[in-house]
């Protein structure tokens, strides 16, 4: 007759259910604790603006919808022509949609006798920065225009910002292997990369009305804008 094989926990088992005894189950091994470092990695590259991104305002007022329309519909004509005429200079015109308005609230002692207004607002692209100058003395002509804004851009600028990504992605494992050096740690593969930042801060060249000055509105410096580019990255430690 051949022994009985017993396996060692199926023979524990059998003893406890022959003597009633109770078994403690060591818990299973405990997760290894997580090191891990995070990180905000920048860069900024610098470049020569070579785009002029304009917004500029129609906007008129009189006694009646009418006339302050028909001041409205002349102005903005004569100023588009003027813009189109510019030629190669310019690009992307574009015209919004044309608003009406009448005012029922006046302060004390306001003028009263005018209270509807016509507006139409209209953008473009300046790409020969010599013709700053001459445009704004041409727009302090026509009736009721307001330069609402005048913006730096680059036409490569998606490109300038993939490299800056690029860089910053580097600033922040350099940082990384800074922190996991001093903690006495190896630094591991990146386990996120989340992309963030955008342009710097640019002058904001004009927001007021138009007006002629003596001797014509000086040349623009353009100077240089930045493009920046920011990464959070967190990256795996192992101890040494």
């Amino acid at each position: 007759m051949k022994p009985a094989l017993i396996f060692p926990s199926l023979g524990l088992a059998l003893c406890c259910l022959l003597t009633g005894c109770n078994v403690s189950v060591p818990p299973p091994p405990a997760n290894p604790p997580v090191r891990k470092v995070t990180v905000i990695g920048t860069a900024t590259i610098k470049v020569a603006p070579d785009q002029m991104l304009w917004n500029v305002q129609v906007s008129t007022n009189d006694a009646t919808l009418a006339a302050a329309k028909d001041r409205h519909d002349a102005s903005l004509t004569a100023a588009l022509n003027y813009i189109k005429s510019l030629g190669d200079a310019v690009k992307d015109l574009q015209t919004g949609g044309i608003r009406f308005d009448k005012q029922t609230y006046f302060p004390p002692n306001a003028d009263k006798s005018k209270p509807f207004t016509c507006s139409t607002q209209f953008t473009f692209t300046l790409t020969d920065f010599d013709k700053y100058g001459p445009i704004c003395d041409a727009l302090a002509k026509f009736d009721g225009v307001e330069v609402q804004g005048i913006d730096y851009a680059y036409s490569k600028q998606s490109d300038v910002r993939r490299e800056a990504l690029k860089q910053a992605l580097l600033n922040a494992h350099d940082k990384a292997g800074d922190l996991a050096t001093t903690a006495n740690c190896t630094l591991g593969a990146p386990l996120e990369i989340i992309e963030g930042g955008g342009e710097g801060p640019r002058p904001l060249m004009m927001n007021a009305m138009a007006r002629s000055l003596p001797g014509g509105t000086p040349d623009a410096v353009a100077g240089q804008i930045e493009i920046n580019g920011t990464v959070t990255a967190t990256y795996d430690l192992a101890p040494k």
